[in-house]
């Protein structure tokens, strides 16, 4: 099995990344809606987006906080 196969092996660069995706989404939305030509709509909308972003990183982070500690706890 190549390393590039083997479970674990591309995963977390690909979570990372894709955090990071959320993560300039959510600074992109901060931006926008920071703008005064905003539409009211247009924000609430946005806001919305940021926070369902935001539960998702979150979520993120405490699932790898959880896998951290196991692997603190697997090698002791």
């Amino acid at each position: 099995m190549t390393e590039s196969k083997k479970k674990g092996a591309t995963e977390p660069a690909a979570e990372s990344a894709t955090y990071k995706i959320m993560l300039g989404e959510v600074e992109t939305i901060v931006r926008e809606v920071a703008a005064p030509e905003v539409d009211l709509d247009e924000m609430v909308d946005k806001v919305e987006r940021g926070y369902h972003l935001i539960k998702a990183m979150r979520d993120r982070l405490g699932t790898t906080k959880q896998k951290v500690e196991q692997l603190r706890l697997d090698f002791e």
